[in-house]
């Protein structure tokens, strides 16, 4: 009993002490069963509960052959993608599963843990208000089979389901690798393989990669697997969808999409947009924006003509054109009427020269043709077992069914029906429209038996011997309910069988004169209210927590999106939905912010940005400290200013109060700069939407209709000028040494709207706005590193600038410099190296305090690894540059750079002098995304591998006779001490080692440099 696999023998049994402190975990013991007796009754009460829609148990597991369980196309993905993953020399890796809730995902999941429960230590994070280090803790104790320093230990790779619907991952992992640090432990195999699962809307966009060299049944999947997601869009009523075809080129991707549309022209009508933007290329932002506008209008007029869902492949078009016509669409869509099915399918397809195989599975609701096979298999054998109960197995018979809404609907009966008309303020009809809509916008969301038995005793007649049961007044819908219990709680929860009867429900309600706004304000009242903290999450995933859009998030959450809808008065009962429960949740700040959001986006009375302030000062008041919630009265101020700005045309009048508005907006993005200065030093993330906020209000406040203002206006816009000038200065270092994660940039328009900021305040009568724009970037770090990636001849032009520079101006120096290294990545002459060498060498022995990072990071760049010119005496020591680097970096960056990806700057290449350095911009997209998401397998032909040793987890590239520390990239690759090679990077930290290989013939191959004595710093 209580047994996992061992690393010596099959299974060992775990200690009492250390399986009793395993709180956060439920482990899949090896034997979990086998020495138990199981009840025959209990296990087909399970097995029933199971298959009318209650969490599975691992009970249900205990007989894989007879098992209900149909394993999903998913399955068989998953455990073959684990099983590479654990053969990985690594600290941590993980497998991400993706689903749609009620596609079996949670069942998918657990049916993997038991599958390796005998190979691997399989635990399931316990779904609660987690500590991610007291987790960490855990989990190394179930990997080292010990608690205890000095106890002998077990070692066994820990699979780990975090099913637990917080976003713990990326805290947890750096959890677990320090937890690692800690304890020493070096291996040859993950400590810890994340099974990571998450809900995923996918009739909205996914992504499908095809590889190269496939079989022909495995291209016949592939098609299949398009054609599901394809359908499975139709299902929704979302107007645009999207697919991403990534595909090889060399494995016929464009055919088979188009092969798919043949296939599918009698259910969609199909287009094909295969000619090219004449000015795609060009530039020219306008022209473009017109090609769009009347692409979008022709592929309107097919949509309106058909009344079909237009199946849309865009061929090699690039992500930036499908987001212009995305969003040229979407607006275009406003004005046509809900439909049931989309306007738009879009597949992109686009080849790459490198694709990789995907790294995840996805669950989807809709099956394939093999999955079809098997739900029928199992179907056949359930009405032998069951008889007639197998017609009340509904989630079985709803997957089985391909999870169609037809079927679902078919689930409520003619009795249900006359039930609800009869009286739609029953305690039964009530509750059964609770369930549905927290089932419907909470899926696997549940109410506390305990809580609905209250509610009833609180409405209904006691008969003479007691209150009347739960069972009792539920049960004309009976069939639609299910009862269990979670974990080891022992309160019994109750929600309806599957989401997608949630939304039958939903709708045969809304049919019978309640709508989404009187249950939702029903439920408030009779559930919530005097029960605020059992209903916290639920409340705001149905209120709070928008959905993501293609473009951007929703402006508000799923249920006030479908209330909109649903009502010609939503504005009142939105308003006083939103007003109830920030009643309710008296403390919690997001109710009044939603509300103030609401006032000003969807409101149109005139008072609608006076009551916007008060809720949104309301929201501020609850959460001071939170410069997000600040930010919001910022938008209020400045939303209100747009407005006047778009009503007034050529010219607006009433000055005073413009001016106080823009003043208002101003002062609140202050606030919000400042509540952000404050949170970041905690180091959890700079916010900055209050420097770009005020960016924002001094580019409307210069617009035309403003302008003729004359003094007032004039003073107002000379006194913003200084602190324009200095939020565009942050944003040039800001937007150039980072991004928002290692796969996701700012938006288009916020790259925009800084430059047009600094234009509009500083371009004098005689300049072009561009003229202005490239003067300034000259006098920056980050403005010179801009010419790398758009136009390195306007810096040509501007060469004479930096010519000459003081030899003891600091300032001048790094950026001659830079301007030299720009220039000699498009082969233009430019000092030589060793002159430039003398230039840093002579300001590094000045030994000033409180340089910036960027000086020690062309030291780094110049010296780094040959040695120095023969004309430079006593070079700069890099270890002691590094150092300090790092100092310079954590005061003048790290508050502000938290939690965003550092992009690489430079690698150091293969050639001599400053040819030696490769700027990001001149790898192949390909390249940069192996160094960046690839392994030490990745073979980078234009960089060459450069030496290193690991040591205590720490990674040192070796340069003569020391070793100058670098950091990994991917942390968890350093897994041992050894000798590795990698490729070597630089960003404003400092050096970075990409894609870390452990050599089993030392530095064969590498970049090498002498080592006779190794000396580290």
């Amino acid at each position: 009993m209580y047994t996992i696999p061992s690393s010596r023998s099959e299974t060992i049994a775990i200690p009492d002490k250390l399986r009793e402190s395993l709180s956060c975990l439920d482990v899949v013991w090896s034997d979990m069963f086998q020495a138990v007796d199981i009840n025959p009754e209990e296990a087909r009460e399970h097995e029933s509960d199971f298959l009318k829609g209650a969490p599975p148990k691992w009970l249900n597991l205990s007989e894989e052959e007879n098992s209900t369980l149909v394993k999903r196309d998913g399955f068989t993905d998953l455990t073959q993608l684990i099983k590479r993953k654990k053969r990985k020399s690594c600290l941590i890796t993980d497998v991400s599963l993706q689903y749609q809730p009620g596609s079996g995902g949670s069942t998918l999941s657990m049916q993997v843990l038991w599958c390796f429960r005998k190979d691997l230590r399989c635990a399931k994070v316990i779904d609660s208000d987690l500590d991610t280090k007291q987790l960490s803790k855990q989990v190394l104790d179930l990997f080292l089979l010990s608690n205890e320093k000095h106890a002998k230990q077990d070692r066994k790779t820990v699979l780990l389901l975090l099913d637990t619907k917080n976003k713990l991952d990326n805290h947890l992992q750096e959890d677990l690798i320090e937890e690692i640090h800690t304890r020493g432990i070096n291996t040859d195999f993950p400590v810890v393989i994340i099974l990571n699962c998450r809900t995923a809307d996918f009739t909205l966009t996914d992504t499908l990669i095809l590889n190269t060299r496939l079989s022909e049944e495995q291209i016949r999947q592939f098609k299949e697997k398009l054609m599901q997601q394809i359908r499975l869009q139709r299902k929704g009523q979302r107007k645009v969808t999207t697919i991403n075809l990534l595909y090889h080129e060399a494995s016929g991707g464009s055919t088979l999409a188009s092969e798919v549309l043949r296939d599918l022209r009698e259910e969609f009508t199909c287009e094909t947009l295969t000619e090219s933007f004449r000015t795609e290329t060009a530039g020219n932002k306008d022209e473009l924006t017109r090609e769009i506008e009347n692409t979008a209008n022709g592929l309107l007029r097919i949509y309106e003509t058909h009344n079909n869902t237009v199946l849309l492949l865009l061929d090699n078009k690039g992500e930036k054109l499908l987001r212009y016509l995305l969003k040229s669409l979407l607006l275009k869509l406003k004005r046509v009427d809900q439909t049931n099915h989309p306007a738009f399918i879009i597949i992109n397809a686009c080849w790459k020269k490198v694709v990789r195989a995907p790294g995840d599975v996805k669950l989807k609701m809709e099956l394939l043709p093999e999955e079809k096979d098997r739900f029928a298999q199992k179907k056949l054998w359930l009405e032998s077992k069951h008889k007639e109960m197998s017609q009340k197995l509904h989630a079985f018979n709803v997957m089985q069914g391909g999870f169609q809404k037809e079927d679902a609907e078919k689930l409520i009966t003619e009795e249900m029906v006359n039930h609800i008309e009869k009286d739609t303020k029953s305690s039964s009809t009530r509750l059964l429209s609770f369930l549905a809509l927290i089932n419907s916008y909470v899926p696997g969301s549940h109410l506390l038996k305990l809580f609905c038995e209250d509610f009833i005793s609180r409405r209904e007649q006691p008969t003479d011997e007691e209150n009347p049961k739960l069972e009792t007044i539920m049960k004309p819908f009976e069939g639609l309910i299910v009862t269990y219990s979670e974990g080891e709680q022992e309160d019994q929860c109750i929600r309806l069988a599957h989401p997608m009867i949630a939304d039958a429900c939903l709708k045969i309600l809304t049919e019978h004169k309640l709508t989404r706004f009187d249950i939702a304000l029903d439920f408030l009242n009779s559930m919530v209210e005097g029960n605020e903290s059992n209903y916290e999450k639920i409340c705001k995933s149905m209120f709070i927590t928008r959905p993501e859009g293609l473009m951007e998030k929703e402006k508000f959450s799923r249920l006030i999106l479908d209330i909109m809808y649903e009502s010609e008065n939503y504005t009142e009962q939105c308003i006083y939905l939103l007003q109830l429960a920030s009643g309710l949740f008296c403390k919690d700040p997001f109710y009044p912010q939603a509300l103030a959001r609401f006032y000003y986006i969807k409101v149109k009375e005139e008072n609608k940005y006076s009551e916007a302030e008060r809720w949104a000062k309301m929201a501020v008041e609850r959460d001071p400290q939170n410069s997000y919630i600040s930010d919001t009265l910022g938008q209020i101020h400045k939303n209100h200013l747009r407005k006047i700005w778009i009503e007034a045309g050529e010219t607006c009048t009433d000055v005073e109060n413009v001016l106080a508005i823009a003043q208002s907006a101003i002062d609140a993005f202050k606030d919000v700069e400042k509540a952000a200065e404050n949170e970041s030093e905690n180091d959890t993330g700079f916010n900055n939407r209050g420097l770009f906020g005020f960016l924002q209000v001094c580019k409307i406040i210069h617009s035309r209709p403003f302008q003729h203002f004359e003094q007032k206006h004039s003073d107002f816009i000379s006194d913003l000028r200084g602190d324009v000038e200095s939020r565009y200065d942050f944003f040039e270092w800001y937007l150039a040494f980072s991004r928002l994660s290692l796969n996701k940039e700012e938006p288009d328009y916020f790259h925009e709207d800084v430059d047009e900021s600094y234009r509009k305040y500083f371009t004098q009568t005689s300049q072009t706005d561009e003229t202005t724009l490239n003067e300034k970037k000259m006098k920056s770090f980050g403005g010179l590193l801009h010419f790398l990636k758009s136009d390195i001849n306007v810096l040509k032009r501007y060469k004479s600038t930096f010519d000459n520079p003081q030899s003891d101006n600091e300032t001048q120096t790094v950026l001659y410099i830079l301007a030299n290294i720009t220039l000699s990545q498009s082969g233009d002459p430019c000092e030589k190296t060793e002159d430039l060498q003398a230039r840093l060498q002579k300001l590094w022995l000045r030994e000033m305090k409180d340089r910036s990072p960027e000086f020690y990071l062309l030291i780094l760049l110049l010296f780094w690894p040959d040695e120095a010119q023969p004309g430079i005496t006593n070079p700069p020591n890099l270890e002691k540059c590094l150092r300090k680097m790092r100092e310079s970096y954590k005061r003048k960056y790290q508050k502000y750079l938290s939690g965003r990806y550092l992009v690489p700057l430079f690698f150091f290449g293969k050639g001599k002098g400053l040819e030696r350095l490769v700027h990001v911009s001149k790898l192949h997209q390909t390249a940069l995304e192996l160094l960046t998401e690839g392994d030490g397998r990745v073979e980078i032909k234009d960089l060459p591998r450069v030496n290193g040793q690991i040591r205590n987890h720490k990674v040192f590239a070796i340069r003569r006779e020391k070793q100058i520390k670098v950091s990994p990239h991917d942390p968890s690759s350093v897994c041992k001490p050894g000798q590795v090679s990698f490729y070597l990077g630089f960003n404003i930290r400092g050096p970075v080692a990409y894609n870390i290989r452990y050599e089993e013939n030392s530095f064969r191959g590498a970049y090498y440099m002498k080592t006779d004595r190794t000396k580290t710093t």
